[in-house]
Protein backbone atom coordinates (compact mmCIF):
# COMPACT_ATOMS: atom_id res chain seq x y z
CA UNK A 1 0.00 0.00 0.00
CA UNK A 2 2.78 2.44 0.92
CA UNK A 3 4.71 1.54 -2.21
CA UNK A 4 1.61 2.31 -4.29
CA UNK A 5 1.26 5.77 -2.65
CA UNK A 6 4.93 6.55 -3.24
CA UNK A 7 4.58 5.47 -6.87
CA UNK A 8 1.48 7.68 -7.36
CA UNK A 9 3.19 10.66 -5.72
CA UNK A 10 6.22 10.24 -7.99
CA UNK A 11 3.99 9.99 -11.07
CA UNK A 12 2.14 13.18 -10.07
CA UNK A 13 5.44 15.01 -9.56
CA UNK A 14 6.71 13.81 -12.94
CA UNK A 15 3.47 14.99 -14.55
CA UNK A 16 3.86 18.47 -13.08
CA UNK A 17 7.46 18.66 -14.24
CA UNK A 18 6.80 17.34 -17.74
CA UNK A 19 3.48 19.08 -18.35
CA UNK A 20 3.42 22.50 -16.65
CA UNK A 21 0.06 23.81 -15.57
CA UNK A 22 -1.32 27.12 -16.86
CA UNK A 23 -0.45 28.96 -13.66
CA UNK A 24 3.12 27.68 -13.47
CA UNK A 25 4.47 30.52 -15.64
CA UNK A 26 3.74 32.92 -12.81
CA UNK A 27 6.27 31.08 -10.67
CA UNK A 28 8.99 31.88 -13.19
CA UNK A 29 7.52 35.09 -14.56
CA UNK A 30 7.10 38.58 -13.29
CA UNK A 31 3.97 39.90 -11.64
CA UNK A 32 3.04 42.81 -13.87
CA UNK A 33 -0.20 43.74 -12.12
CA UNK A 34 -0.18 47.43 -11.36
CA UNK A 35 2.33 48.17 -14.11
CA UNK A 36 6.08 48.19 -14.36
CA UNK A 37 8.66 50.94 -14.00
CA UNK A 38 11.47 52.04 -16.30
CA UNK A 39 14.85 51.36 -14.66
CA UNK A 40 18.39 50.37 -15.63
CA UNK A 41 18.94 53.29 -17.99
CA UNK A 42 20.48 56.75 -17.85
CA UNK A 43 17.45 58.88 -18.65
CA UNK A 44 14.97 57.16 -21.01
CA UNK A 45 14.12 54.02 -23.01
CA UNK A 46 12.64 53.64 -26.46
CA UNK A 47 9.00 52.74 -27.04
CA UNK A 48 9.25 50.90 -30.37
CA UNK A 49 6.62 50.16 -33.01
CA UNK A 50 7.36 46.43 -32.98
CA UNK A 51 9.50 44.02 -30.96
CA UNK A 52 12.93 44.76 -32.40
CA UNK A 53 15.78 47.12 -31.64
CA UNK A 54 15.62 48.00 -35.35
CA UNK A 55 11.98 49.14 -35.09
CA UNK A 56 11.17 52.85 -35.34
CA UNK A 57 11.06 54.71 -32.01
CA UNK A 58 7.56 55.98 -31.26
CA UNK A 59 8.46 57.81 -28.08
CA UNK A 60 11.04 58.10 -25.32
CA UNK A 61 9.84 56.85 -21.93
CA UNK A 62 11.68 58.58 -19.07
CA UNK A 63 13.52 56.80 -16.28
CA UNK A 64 11.11 56.06 -13.44
CA UNK A 65 7.97 56.26 -15.59
CA UNK A 66 5.25 53.64 -15.21
CA UNK A 67 4.06 51.50 -18.15
CA UNK A 68 1.14 49.08 -18.37
CA UNK A 69 1.78 45.61 -19.73
CA UNK A 70 -0.71 44.78 -22.50
CA UNK A 71 0.20 41.13 -23.14
CA UNK A 72 0.88 39.02 -20.09
CA UNK A 73 3.66 37.04 -21.75
CA UNK A 74 6.30 35.48 -19.56
CA UNK A 75 9.65 37.30 -19.89
CA UNK A 76 11.64 34.50 -18.27
CA UNK A 77 11.65 32.57 -21.53
CA UNK A 78 14.51 33.53 -23.84
CA UNK A 79 12.24 34.48 -26.73
CA UNK A 80 10.43 37.06 -24.56
CA UNK A 81 12.85 39.95 -24.86
CA UNK A 82 10.30 42.72 -25.40
CA UNK A 83 7.27 43.73 -23.37
CA UNK A 84 4.15 44.90 -25.20
CA UNK A 85 3.20 48.02 -23.22
CA UNK A 86 1.01 51.09 -23.08
CA UNK A 87 2.53 54.41 -22.06
CA UNK A 88 0.37 57.54 -21.92
CA UNK A 89 -2.17 55.99 -24.29
CA UNK A 90 0.41 54.85 -26.83
CA UNK A 91 1.14 51.17 -27.49
CA UNK A 92 4.53 49.76 -28.35
CA UNK A 93 7.40 47.56 -27.23
CA UNK A 94 10.12 48.03 -24.61
CA UNK A 95 13.00 45.73 -23.73
CA UNK A 96 12.15 43.80 -20.54
CA UNK A 97 15.66 44.43 -19.22
CA UNK A 98 14.65 48.08 -18.67
CA UNK A 99 11.53 47.28 -16.65
CA UNK A 100 10.92 46.26 -13.07
CA UNK A 101 7.68 45.56 -11.21
CA UNK A 102 9.22 46.40 -7.88
CA UNK A 103 10.17 49.60 -6.21
CA UNK A 104 11.57 50.58 -2.87
CA UNK A 105 9.79 53.12 -0.74
CA UNK A 106 11.72 55.37 1.61
CA UNK A 107 10.31 57.58 4.35
CA UNK A 108 11.67 61.09 4.93
CA UNK A 109 13.45 61.25 8.29
CA UNK A 110 16.25 63.20 10.02
CA UNK A 111 14.80 66.62 9.29
CA UNK A 112 12.71 69.25 11.10
CA UNK A 113 9.84 69.75 8.63
CA UNK A 114 10.75 68.88 5.03
CA UNK A 115 13.53 68.10 2.56
CA UNK A 116 14.14 69.38 -0.94
CA UNK A 117 13.43 67.46 -4.12
CA UNK A 118 16.04 68.92 -6.46
CA UNK A 119 16.39 69.05 -10.23
CA UNK A 120 20.02 67.84 -10.13
CA UNK A 121 22.08 65.81 -7.60
CA UNK A 122 23.47 68.91 -5.91
CA UNK A 123 22.52 71.05 -2.91
CA UNK A 124 22.98 74.04 -5.23
CA UNK A 125 20.38 72.80 -7.76
CA UNK A 126 16.92 74.39 -7.92
CA UNK A 127 14.23 72.94 -5.65
CA UNK A 128 11.45 71.21 -7.60
CA UNK A 129 9.32 70.44 -4.52
CA UNK A 130 9.36 70.16 -0.75
CA UNK A 131 8.85 66.71 0.71
CA UNK A 132 7.45 66.76 4.26
CA UNK A 133 8.96 64.70 7.06
CA UNK A 134 7.23 61.32 7.21
CA UNK A 135 6.26 61.33 3.52
CA UNK A 136 7.23 58.41 1.31
CA UNK A 137 9.25 58.58 -1.89
CA UNK A 138 9.83 55.85 -4.47
CA UNK A 139 13.48 55.01 -5.13
CA UNK A 140 14.34 55.07 -8.85
CA UNK A 141 18.14 54.84 -8.88
CA UNK A 142 21.31 55.73 -7.06
CA UNK A 143 22.71 59.09 -8.09
CA UNK A 144 25.93 60.89 -7.24
CA UNK A 145 26.98 63.15 -4.35
CA UNK A 146 24.95 61.14 -1.81
CA UNK A 147 21.65 61.68 -3.67
CA UNK A 148 18.98 59.21 -4.77
CA UNK A 149 16.86 59.80 -7.86
CA UNK A 150 13.30 59.45 -6.50
CA UNK A 151 9.65 60.00 -7.35
CA UNK A 152 7.40 62.02 -5.07
CA UNK A 153 3.75 62.76 -5.93
CA UNK A 154 4.40 62.11 -9.62
CA UNK A 155 7.54 64.29 -9.75
CA UNK A 156 11.01 62.92 -10.36
CA UNK A 157 14.05 64.50 -8.78
CA UNK A 158 16.96 64.14 -6.42
CA UNK A 159 16.87 63.83 -2.63
CA UNK A 160 19.78 63.42 -0.24
CA UNK A 161 19.91 59.78 0.87
CA UNK A 162 20.80 60.85 4.42
CA UNK A 163 17.19 61.99 4.87
CA UNK A 164 15.65 58.74 3.61
CA UNK A 165 15.11 55.56 5.57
Amino acid sequence: MILKKVFLAMMMLAGFLLFPQAGDAAMCGINTEGGMYVTNCESWVSLRSYASTEAPVLERIPLGAKVTIIDDNDPCYNEMVFAHVRYQGRRGYVLYSYLTPKWTLYRVVNCNEWISLRTEPSTEAPVAARIPRGAQVRFVKQAENGFYYVEYNGRLGYALSYYLD
